[in-house]
């Protein structure tokens, strides 16, 4: 299991992504194997984003691609 580091959060593929301005929508909680792991503030559901702004999901079997604007979608809906 890849390190979990808490520290000197990464808005740089969430900027890329929605903008400076809906960066205010997110916390950034930590990064994982390259992942930063963001929490929307009022759905509370997580956006996944590597550094090169792919986007994943996490499930029962681990994390694993996904599209980029679906989960935008489900995250911000």
């Amino acid at each position: 299991m890849a390190e979990k580091s808490l520290e000197n959060p990464n808005w740089q593929p969430l900027e890329h992504l929605v903008g400076r301005g809906g960066c205010s929508e997110f916390m950034w909680m930590w990064r994982e194997g390259g992942i930063e792991f963001y929490k929307h503030i009022w759905t509370r559901r997580y956006l996944l984003l590597d550094s090169e702004g792919r986007c994943y999901t996490q499930g029962p079997n681990g994390v694993r691609p996904a599209d980029v604007q679906t989960e935008l979608k489900r995250v911000t809906g």
